[in-house]
């Protein structure tokens, strides 16, 4: 072979290794890319608008607006201490301050602030309702979030939109939860859906899906003592707000009615018959509470605790004491804390109308013992805490034996 095809053939060969080595450098440049998009420390969820939201893989610097839930499960999930803000209260209200016969029922003790002391050290951002205030975007970007988490409750629908597209304008990533209360007919099936969505959110599926377990087997036990009760046998019950306020306005009262978490959950898994069929959460006045003559009132926490006693013994419901629930001794209170009905505690409230209506379905249940094994079940709380909310629940006056 002669020295110059030689060469040639040496030439050839280097060009082939030196277009090989191009290929495998870009394959290995477009593997690394990838590798990069896939570790950038960002996923995508959709939230309960239905709305895909890039958020951070693990949240460091989290916002949360809503009366609890929220803290509640990032507790459980044991990132409580990346809140930066969120909706607190820290100073009673003139408007919640109830004191009758010598005690005071004003309620202020969140379970939120029992498990996590340190919310009270947060930076109120507000709320859409409540006694929060209104929210600020500006307040809210000074926190420098890197996730804002909104439970919407549905009762602003144009300003809460307006205040999402501020904090979107921000860089802010926003995910919005929706109350029961958002949909037309509301159920617990979507407090279930929440915590899931938490749970993506904060990459803890596993936990998340053991506290629905954990609420879905409360509610699965009264359905089944309560599954069962016929028309004719259900009990004609008034799910009813009792503030003292409303007389400033007119009214004696506020009734639940249709469209209502507090309605679903009592017609739903109680099995029993709402007496107001209106829609809505509404002031009614004694002669409208005299004229739906419930077989048993039930009253929910509202500005201040309200015992049954205060419906039997006050004078300023002497108009109304002659109702035949009132006479016969058969008004409830839930549990106390500033708590409504959709909130990780709700199966506690749903037990205690269960074992107020039917108790003959339920008189095996001591409420005490029930209500502490969940709360510890759901918190793995210590003695001391699990005091403390017990406490909170103001349980001696519920009139329920």
């Amino acid at each position: 072979m002669s020295k110059r095809k030689h060469s040639l053939i040496l030439l050839l060969i280097l060009l082939a290794v030196i277009i090989a080595a191009s290929g495998c450098t870009e394959d290995a440049s477009n593997s690394y890319e990838s590798d990069l998009d896939n570790t950038s420390g960002y996923k995508t969820v959709t939230d309960m608008r239905g709305v895909e939201v890039t958020v951070p893989e693990d949240p460091q610097r989290v916002v949360a607006m809503s009366r609890s839930l929220i803290d509640t499960a990032m507790y459980i999930f044991g990132k409580e201490d990346r809140i930066v803000g969120c909706s607190v209260e820290k100073t009673a209200t003139d408007q919640g301050t109830y004191v009758y016969n010598g005690t005071d029922y004003t309620v202020n003790t969140w379970i939120g602030q029992i498990l996590n002391p340190e919310l009270l050290n947060t930076t109120n951002v507000g709320g859409f309702a409540g006694p929060y205030g209104e929210p600020n975007a500006e307040t809210i970007a000074k926190l420098d979030p890197d996730l804002f988490i909104l439970r919407d409750m549905g009762e602003q629908d144009e300003n809460t939109e307006k205040f999402i597209e501020q904090l979107d304008s921000m860089g802010i990533p926003v995910v919005v939860l929706k109350y029961p209360s958002c949909y037309e007919n509301p159920d617990a099936e979507t407090i279930y859906d929440e915590v899931m969505l938490l749970g993506e959110v904060f990459g803890e599926e596993e936990e998340a899906e053991r506290i629905v377990e954990t609420m879905r087997s409360r509610i699965d036990f009264i359905t089944e003592r309560t599954g069962n009760i016929s028309e004719k046998e259900k009990v004609n019950v008034l799910y009813f707000g009792a503030p003292t306020n409303a007389f400033d306005k007119g009214g004696v009262g506020y009734a639940f009615g249709n469209g209502t978490i507090e309605l679903a959950l009592m017609e739903k898994i109680v099995n029993a018959n709402n007496v107001y069929k209106d829609n809505g959460r509404n002031l009614i006045s004694s002669e409208q509470l005299i004229s739906l003559d419930p077989d048993k009132i039930i009253l929910s926490t509202w500005s201040g605790y309200h015992p049954p006693r205060q419906l039997y013994d006050e004078e300023l419901y002497g108009n109304i004491q002659e109702m035949r629930a009132i006479k016969s001794g058969e008004v409830y209170s839930l549990a106390a804390t500033p708590c409504k009905s959709e909130r990780l505690e709700f199966p506690v409230n749903v037990m205690i109308a269960a074992k107020a209506i039917y108790p003959e379905r339920f008189e095996d249940i001591d409420l005490e013992t029930w209500i502490r094994e969940y709360i510890v079940e759901l918190y793995g709380t210590d003695e001391e805490t699990t005091n403390d909310i017990m406490n909170a629940f103001m349980l001696e006056y519920l009139e329920i034996t």
